[in-house]
């Protein structure tokens, strides 16, 4: 009887360790088939962006223009070489940063805000003379002095605006309907004013 039992375990334990190969080769061949094979891709992986990640270039359908001179913290004349989406001429034009609020250069006694000179000196670093930038329009083409209301961005694609917000150089200035970049600016002008960068560590209550 035990015989019996020992040789009806046996033949068990050998059915299960059959159908175990038979499990592991059914695995491989599969996995050879869909991924092993000459000429099939990998499995598509989704690559997460880095939260640095910058774009190589300007925004598709921005137009160039060249920088003749910034005129204060968030305004600059520029020159089209030809008319376009934005800037309908070819003569010098003044264009206003959308989103944003610089001090003034002319404060209401006639004196330079405080960090006007050094917004100035901000948006020239990244707008200098002679230099290009790329400039998308919002819904409202034009503020109340005339001047092209923009987003503008440098060659390699950094955002003009945002860096003027993030490095405490400006104010935020929302006015509806413009608001297409306004969170992204939002959110760069409280950071700054957290971090007390520029104007936020040197100017609050002046």
């Amino acid at each position: 009887m035990a015989r019996t039992r020992q040789s009806g375990r046996r033949r068990e334990q050998r059915a299960t360790l059959f159908w175990l190969v038979v499990l592991v080769l059914a695995a491989g061949g599969w996995l050879w088939y869909a991924y092993g094979r000459p000429g099939t891709p990998p499995p598509a992986t989704t690559a997460s962006p880095s939260p640095s990640a910058r774009p190589t270039g300007p925004p598709a359908g921005a137009q160039p223009v060249r920088v003749d001179f910034p005129l204060d913290g968030d305004s600059l004349q520029v020159t089209a070489d030809q008319p376009g989406t934005v800037i309908d001429v070819t003569e010098p034009v003044q264009v206003r940063l959308l989103g944003i609020d610089a001090p003034e250069l002319h404060g209401a006694d006639g004196s330079p805000q405080c960090w006007a000179d050094t917004a100035r000196a901000e948006l020239q670093r990244f707008a200098p003379n002679g230099a290009r930038l790329w400039l998308l329009p919002d819904t409202q083409r034009l503020d109340p002095y005339g001047r092209r209301l923009v987003y503008a961005w440098t060659a390699d694609g950094r955002f003009v605006n945002g860096e003027l917000a993030a490095r405490g150089a400006v104010r935020e200035l929302a006015i509806r309907p413009n608001l297409a970049f306004q969170q992204e600016l939002h959110d760069a002008v409280e950071q700054a004013r957290t971090e007390r960068r520029g104007l936020w560590g040197s100017c609050v209550g002046r």
